[in-house]
């Protein structure tokens, strides 16, 4: 044979022989999906279709989480209840005040209570306000803040109430069905004891179901309009309590003068009245004094004669005269 063919030869074995892998692996892929069609490839497409919608689902809550949101339904299931608390500084609290007042108004809120200190020359002005908010504006609310003056303290706080909404619910769909079937007992009554009986077990059972729903009622506004208290005052409160010094006792020391005045003042006019009261007493009593003393000096020297001093002989000295008897005489004269 020549070279050149046996060279020809040895290059097509290869060729030829990964031509006859190919079809190996063909008839038996073949073979496999025949035997596949007539056992488990419905199940197995299932099952890779259940696997993908699945995988699907996980990627689509995952994206979800990561854009800081929660599964769809989630954040409506449950209920928050959020409350806050902040301090804010500004050069008159009182126009603060109302400014925050027209705004949460706006805002669809209302203003539950608000006190205000109107400034002195001793102490500065300043106000509270509790205010209710939606749920869904807390944050806007408590961004305008800055819109008065500075923000110098901020608490939030959120409790999640979803478990006590729950047992509400349950509780009061649970004796809104036994009042209803009170109600059908009564209609059913066969004496009159009987229904007595039946009245009495509803009304209790009715006053235990109108004390639930008012405190489902209570805990739905509660999530609803969240509570923000406010602090309005004209000084931070770190250097109103960190003053001090000679200016700081000197500021305490008249803020303690005025004090001491203003209660002396105030005891002064509180014992008033009875000082004025006490004086006309005792005018009233010199003068009647005056009045019964020469009385009782007359009918003094009325009484006074022969007898008085308890003795019935007139040439009796008086008490206080001075004796008239003779000296006697001496016997040589």
């Amino acid at each position: 044979m020549p070279a050149t063919l046996r060279r020809d030869r040895t290059r097509r074995a290869p060729l030829l022989a990964a031509l006859a892998a190919a079809l190996v692996l063909a008839v038996t892929g073949c073979s496999g999906d025949g035997d596949a069609s007539g056992g488990g490839s419905s199940s197995e497409v299932e099952a890779d279709s259940a696997g993908a919608a699945e995988d699907a689902g996980d990627a689509a809550s995952g994206a979800s989480l990561a854009e800081g949101g929660e599964e769809p339904g989630a954040a409506e299931a449950r209920e928050i209840v959020t409350t806050g608390s902040a301090t804010v500084v500004a050069d008159d609290p009182t126009a603060a005040a109302t400014r925050l007042a027209r705004l949460v108004e706006q805002a669809g809120g209302r203003v539950e209570s608000r006190s205000e200190t109107a400034a002195t020359d001793d102490s500065p002005g300043s106000a509270s306000l509790t205010v209710r908010v939606p749920a869904d504006r807390m944050t806007g609310a408590v961004e305008a803040l800055d819109t008065l003056g500075t923000v110098e303290t901020v608490d939030v706080q959120s409790t999640d109430v979803t478990g006590e909404g729950q047992d509400l619910d349950a509780r009061i769909g649970a004796l809104t069905t036994s009042t209803d079937r009170l109600r059908d007992l009564m209609k059913t009554a066969g004496s009159t004891e009987d229904l007595l009986q039946v009245e009495q077990e509803l009304s209790d059972r009715q006053a235990d179901l109108d004390a639930l729903t008012a405190q489902r009622q209570r805990l739905s506004d509660q999530v609803a309009m969240s509570t923000l208290d406010v602090q309005i005052v004209p000084e931070p409160v770190a250097a109103a309590q960190s003053r001090g010094g000679f200016l700081g006792g000197l500021a305490s020391g008249w803020g303690a003068l005025v004090t001491t005045v203003q209660t002396v003042v105030l005891v002064l006019g509180v014992l008033l009245p009875w000082l004025a009261l006490g004086g006309l007493g005792y005018l009233g009593y010199r003068w009647l004094r005056r009045r019964t003393r020469p009385e009782a000096g007359a009918d003094g020297e009325a009484s006074d004669g022969p007898g008085d001093d308890g003795t019935d002989d007139p040439d009796a000295p008086r008490p206080g005269a001075p004796d008239e008897t003779p000296e006697p005489v001496p016997a040589g004269r």
